[in-house]
């Protein structure tokens, strides 16, 4: 129960804000929202930074690899539907940010993942207890 209590919320950290991301993306006229006042670099390192981390917490059998490379394709193809909008405009620089913010990701991942696992399992056990 604790395992699949702690995996679900896990993958929830990481589908949640995709989608949140997608939508900040994607939509015509995105919100402003006060506490993402960056500049649209800093919001794609910090968004590719997060969404890989989060990623490789929640899905522990993938290899950094498979993660960087689905990044990397989700990326793409948000700068690839921005460039048919007419609100929007795909700028590849922001895929180059993407990648270092993958990069960063990954290297967060490598050192931090495995103790925050392990919080969250102990977090959910007493949850559930």
């Amino acid at each position: 129960m604790t395992t699949m209590m702690s995996g679900w919320l896990l993958k929830a950290a990481f589908w949640l804000p995709l989608l949140f991301c997608t939508w900040m993306a994607l939509a015509p006229q995105p919100p402003k929202i006060p506490v993402l006042d960056l500049t649209d670099t800093a919001l794609h390192a910090l968004a590719f930074s997060y969404l890989t981390f989060a990623l490789m917490l929640a899905y522990a059998d993938r290899s950094a690899l498979q993660t960087f490379f689905a990044l990397l394709g989700y990326g793409i193809v948000i700068e690839l539907v921005q460039s048919q909008q007419i609100e929007r405009t795909a700028e590849w620089k922001d895929l180059g940010v993407d990648i270092a913010g993958i990069v960063i990701g990954l290297i967060l991942a490598r050192y931090m993942a495995a103790p925050i696992r392990s919080f969250v399992e102990r977090l959910t056990s007493r949850v559930s207890a």
